[in-house]
């Protein structure tokens, strides 16, 4: 059964999201329709060129309020309010809320109760949704009944929520520290800028790329929310000035003392098992532009293992913090429109425990 879903806001992640359901023959997903303020022409040349992702391998058209995407005709609505989108007479089942505007759960239910969807995913870390799920770690606590609007939180936090899940279930985890690298963001300045900041934050409006910005991004809160076994963390979220490719690292303190080879191991077996597709394990020598269109979550670093005597523990992983992202949601798009409220996540039938 395919999911129809409707993505609303047509930017880095919207159009990441059409690009992997346009290049896989049953993605399990079709794109029904999308929202953007600007018109179809220009969401049609946004997705042919990518100074990321280079050309699109196909073909991208548009007709008459309409996107062609490999001969596939995707409705196109041009509103800037969440109540005023028709998803429904569009089918859509499920929207994708990738604006980064609507990142409030009563905001993004508009979508259902007023434009006709079944569900929201919320494409960020989110306020007030009914549930975060994040594929690999929690997906299993989905209830149909009560989640409607869902986020996955971020990029970043995938990554590390799925190297601490393996070492929580394998070996135990706790004094948790983490850091986080992220490559450029779209809400980002070309040029120091005072307003369209957020989080209060001023230096969030400096120039993208003179300057590695440090970013109060609670995402210790979000991992412990997700995994709460883990424990009290502290943490760091920088924005750093590359393209494309981000990196985390997490650091905290096992049950026993254990070594790198187990600490890899565990990771290899988790990343070839029931992590496959969400977990990547590479023996090679890595920098970030290398995770270049990974689509998994986090790609394990061995070379980044550090264990100590006492018990303590750090692991290394990299991700492309738009493609990995991008097809975690289409997960949790897949899990939620199911309306048998049970799914094949296509990443790989990961499982609640690893141990």
């Amino acid at each position: 059964m395919s999911v129809a879903i409707g993505i609303n806001g047509f930017g880095r992640i919207g159009r990441c999201l059409t690009r992997i359901v346009a290049a896989h023959p049953d993605p399990g997903v079709t794109i029904a329709a999308v929202n953007d303020v600007a018109a179809a022409d220009r969401l049609a040349y946004g997705l042919r060129r990518d100074s990321v992702r280079g050309n699109f391998p196909g073909t991208v058209t548009a007709r008459a309020g309409h996107l062609i995407v490999n001969d596939q005709s995707i409705r196109v609505f041009n509103d800037a309010q969440p109540e005023r989108i028709r998803w429904a007479e569009a089918g859509v089942d499920v929207v994708i809320e990738a604006t980064g505007r609507f990142r409030d759960g009563d905001l993004a239910r508009r979508h259902i109760t007023h434009g006709g969807a079944r569900k929201v995913v919320i494409s960020a870390s989110a306020d007030n949704p009914d549930a975060f799920l994040v594929v690999g770690a929690n997906q299993r606590s989905y209830d149909p009944e009560h989640h409607d609007v869902v986020s996955p939180a971020s990029c970043g936090v995938n990554a590390l929520t799925i190297m601490a899940k393996v070492l929580l279930d394998r070996f135990g985890l706790h004094s948790v520290s983490t850091s986080v690298m992220l490559a450029l963001q779209g809400w980002q300045k070309v040029h120091d800028g005072l307003v369209g900041t957020s989080r209060n934050d001023p230096r969030l409006g400096r120039a993208a790329g003179d300057s590695i910005v440090p970013h109060n991004y609670v995402v210790g809160d979000l991992v412990r929310q997700i995994l709460p076994g883990i424990g009290d963390m502290m943490f760091s979220y920088y924005c750093v000035p590359t393209p494309v490719g981000s990196l985390a690292e997490l650091a905290g303190r096992t049950d026993e003392p254990v070594t790198v080879e187990e600490v890899n191991r565990a990771m290899a077996e988790a990343a070839a098992g029931p992590l496959r597709g969400i977990l990547g394990y590479d023996p090679d020598p890595t920098v970030s532009i290398d995770v270049k269109n990974n689509p998994a979550s986090c790609l394990l670093d061995p070379s980044g293992t550090q264990v100590t005597p006492e018990g303590a523990v750090r692991v290394r992983g990299w991700f492309d913090n738009e493609w990995g992202f991008s097809h975690r949601l289409l997960d949790l798009a897949r899990l939620v429109g199911d309306r048998r409220s049970e799914t094949s996540l296509t990443s790989g039938s990961a499982r609640w425990s690893i141990a």
